[in-house]
This record gives structure tokens, C-alpha cells and sequence, in this order.
């Protein structure tokens, strides 16, 4: 925030304007404000604004703040008359155009907000707000059921692992079964799909998702892609709805039966999701999730064993409810928690998402964070890895070659070079095929950059 304090003294003006410019001019103070990015440390602003443009930063209510000018460029000059104040001229620096060839266009951006209806922005904010009003806004409040949920199937599901010593073969099998299919339905449904519009399926691959994605439990998937994509828009913010900043475990678990952020709410009123209220299978699911889940959830994974192979229904419960269930939600919380605080960050280092390649053999694919919150539409969700590490991949690539999935989203190879060389932390050129790309050994090596060798030959005449 710049604040430029005018004085006006019985005579003469005095100094001219700074970045942090003053003005004794007077005892009387006029306070200017006005926008501007947040600020950065000292030794960290000038590389932030070289590599990011000053366009990556999010404020702690979630809002987006750009910065159109450098800061040793705000202003300039000197007041012409006294008693005169200077006008400060904005100029809106044009969006940059993508390199990429996924024919974008506006009216089709996923994460475009809706204008609430009825409703104008202000033109400008508030000057004067008291700091501690905010504070005393959000007090986050337990939610007792939510809390009693996640006891009784964390507590059931140690149980169940105890069960499943004793529990026959089929039964294990069963169980690693349903993991799986549930897996591919938050992966390659909730997610890569509904959430981040990443590739096509056809009617018949959604039922399936949908499908698979009840069998998982995890809400429907309108609500989940919702939230999903506002943690997209918003991470690590006060709007993002398991926010890493807040800790380990809030970002794994304790967001679930805490009341959430006003921003998180006031978000989810704005997000566009008129793309899943088009779909008829996203929309079915969501109308009917209650007893989808437990048709889906319960009964088909604890009856299957009990009716087909005399499982006890007492074990067979414990195990593929309770144990299956916690089970797929603890992989899925890793992502919000691990992935967000362990790893490189090959891409965006200014971003909490990291490379997780645990993370992504547990999720099918799903730990490879960092990069998937640079590049969200890739249906790949990773640059590197093969199907090992990334079954869900693996899972599209065979839908599509049965022609049930269409217009898989990637990324050039060039935007992802220029995207690490630009915001990266530099560990993606050490263990790959550009290990030690553009190095040189010293003066004379063939690959100095031209620039370099005619700057360096200046210098030496």
C-alpha cells in the first residue's frame, strides 16, 4: 500500500517524491492510498516480480491483486502548484496471449466467476478498516457430527484392519477391488474430469465414473469439484477450503469438521459451474447421492462378500465399509496435506504444492502436485513417470483408444521448459534428460550465450 502524507507548510515545499515518499508541506496530513500487490521481502521482490510479473500472488481473503507498475516507477516529478494534488495514472498492461495451442477463449475459461446477480462491486474499496475486525470475524467452531463421523470410521477402520487377518482371501481381494474402482472415480472422475474439464467422456465412461465415484463416498461430485476447483483458484488463502497455511492437520482432516472460512462460503456462491450443471450424469448423481451412497457405498461392498463367499456380515462391515472408506479418504487427504508440504517444486516454487511420488503411487497418479496446480488442465496431471506412477493416466489413454474418452488436454513441452525456467526452483533440470542443459564451463565454452560472450569482450576492451 503506498501512503503519501502531504504537509503544507507557511512557505515552500520541501523534498520531492520517494517510493515511500513524504511530503512536509503542512501539519495538516492528507492520506492518499491505493492499491497495490502485497508486499514482498526486500530480497525477494525483485526476483518474485521478474519471474511471476507480479500476477501470482493472492491476497488472504482470495482475491486476486496485479500490479500494473514497478515500484521504482510510481511516481515521478514534483507538484507544479502548491495546494495542488497529482494525479496518478494507471495503465492496464495487456493479458498475455498463451502459447499453447488448446484453443482458449474466455467464454469458456473454467474458473471464470460469476457476477452476483443483483448485486454491483464497489468501485473502490474502503480507505479506513479497522485490522481486527477480521480477525474477530471467523472463530472456526467444531462441527460435532462431522467430528463423531471421522471418529467412528478412523476407530472402525483400525478395527477392520484387525478383522482382515482372519477374513477370508476373497474378501481381501474383494477389498483391494473396491479401492481400486473407487480410486479411478475420484481420480478420473471428480477430478481430472468434472473438476478440471481435462479430456471428454462420453455418456456411457460418466455413468461409469459416477458410478465408481459413489462406491468412494466422498460427497457428490458437483460438491467436490466445486470445492476443488476454488482450492485451485485460491490456495493458500483464507478462500482455499483445507488451506496447507493453517497446518498438516487442518489440510488433511480437520478441515472437514471445522466450520469453514466466510471466504470459502462466500466463494462457492461464485464459481462457474454451469459446464457440470449441463451434465445430466453429474447432476443425477447429485439429486439421488443419499441413497446412491448407500446402495453404493454400503450395502454393495459389505453384502457382495456375505451373500457370494459366506463372509461374516459382522466382519465383512468393519472391513469394506469402514476400513475400504478411510482408507480412500486418507489417500485423497494426502494430497491436500503431503503433497502440499513435502517435495521439490520444480515449476512454482512460490506455490505450496510439491512433487509427491508417494503420494502418487498411492493416489494413482495423483502426488505429481506441483505441476498439476501450474498446468490444471493437463489430464495427465504429471509431466514425468509412466503408468506405475500414474495409473489413472493409464485408465484415460484406455478409454480413449475404446473411444470413450476424446480431446485429452496437454502441455507443449516448450510451456513446461518455459514455466521452470521462469518460476521453478531449478531441480527439473537435474534429474531428467535437461540435466546440465545450457551449462558452461567457463570462458570460451561454445555454448556461452551470445549476449554473454559480447557483454564479457566490452568489458575486457
Amino acid at each position: 500500500m503506498l501512503v503519501i502524507r502531504l504537509h503544507i507548510h507557511q512557505g515552500r515545499a520541501q523534498n520531492h517524491l520517494h517510493d515511500d515518499s513524504v511530503l512536509c508541506l503542512s501539519p495538516i496530513t492528507v492520506y492518499i492510498m491505493c492499491l497495490s500487490s502485497p508486499s514482498q521481502a526486500p530480497d525477494q521482490s525483485q526476483a518474485t516480480e521478474s519471474r511471476c510479473n507480479g500476477s501470482c500472488s493472492l491476497d488472504k481473503k482470495g482475491n486476486r491483486s496485479r500490479s500494473t507498475t514497478s515500484s521504482s516507477s510510481i511516481i515521478n516529478g514534483e507538484l507544479k502548484k502548491r495546494g495542488h494534488s497529482t494525479v496518478a495514472r494507471q495503465t492496464k498492461v495487456p493479458e498475455r496471449e498463451l502459447d499453447d495451442n488448446l484453443g482458449y477463449k474466455e467464454e469458456n475459461a473454467v474458473y471464470k466467476e460469476n457476477a452476483v446477480k443483483g448485486k454491483k462491486e464497489p468501485e473502490q474499496p474502503q480507505l479506513f478498516q479497522d485490522p481486527e475486525k477480521e480477525e474477530e470475524v471467523y472463530k472456526p467452531q467444531i462441527r460435532w457430527p462431522d467430528l463423531g463421523a471421522q471418529t467412528f470410521l478412523h476407530v472402525g477402520a483400525l478395527y477392520g484392519v484387525y478383522l482382515l487377518f482372519y477374513a477370508k482371501f476373497y474378501t481381501f481381494l474383494w477389498v483391494v477391488g473396491t479401492i481400486w474402482v473407487s480410486g479411478i472415480g475420484i481420480t478420473a472422475g471428480a477430478h481430472r474430469l468434472w473438476s478440471h474439464k481435462s479430456y471428454t467422456a462420453s455418456w456411457g465412461l460418466r455413468v461409469l465414473l459416477a458410478f465408481a465415484f459413489s462406491i468412494a463416498g466422498q460427497r457428490d461430485a458437483y460438491t467436490w469439484a466445486l470445492d476443488h476447483r476454488i482450492h485451485h483458484k485460491f490456495s493458500e488463502t483464507d478462500a482455499d477450503p483445507h488451506n496447507a497455511k493453517r497446518g498438516f492437520f487442518f489440510a488433511h482432516v480437520g478441515w472437514l469438521f471445522l466450520t469453514p472460512h466466510p471466504n470459502v462460503v462466500a466463494k462457492r456462491k461464485v464459481i462457474d459451474m454451469s459446464d457440470l450443471e449441463a451434465d445430466a450424469v453429474c447432476m443425477f448423481q447429485r439429486k439421488y447421492y443419499i441413497p446412491l451412497f448407500a446402495l453404493c457405498s454400503i450395502i454393495l461392498p459389505v453384502g457382495v462378500p456375505w451373500y457370494f463367499w459366506g463372509e461374516s456380515l459382522w466382519m465383512s462391515f468393519w472391513i469394506n465399509f469402514n476400513m475400504r472408506f478411510t482408507w480412500t479418504l486418507n489417500v485423497a487427504f494426502f494430497v491436500n496435506s503431503v503433497a502440499h508440504m513435502y517435495g521439490n517444486r520444480p515449476y512454482d516454487k512460490n506455490i505450496m504444492s510439491v512433487e509427491a511420488p508417494i503420494v502418487s503411487l498411492l493416489a494413482m497418479g495423483e502426488g505429481w502436485h506441483n505441476y498439476h496446480h501450474v498446468f490444471p488442465w493437463d489430464y495427465k496431471t504429471g509431466e514425468f513417470g509412466n503408468y506405475s506412477l500414474n495409473v489413472t493416466t493409464g485408465f484415460i489413454d484406455f478409454c480413449a483408444r475404446l473411444g470413450l474418452a476424446s480431446g485429452r488436454k496437454v502441455v507443449s513441452p516448450d510451456m513446461v521448459k518455459r514455466r521452470a525456467a521462469k518460476c521453478g526452483d531449478g531441480t527439473r533440470f537435474l534429474d531428467d534428460e535437461f540435466a546440465h542443459k545450457d551449462q558452461v564451463w567457463g570462458f570460451g565454452d561454445k555454448d556461452l550465450p551470445r549476449e554473454d560472450f559480447a557483454e564479457l569482450a566490452k568489458m575486457q576492451n
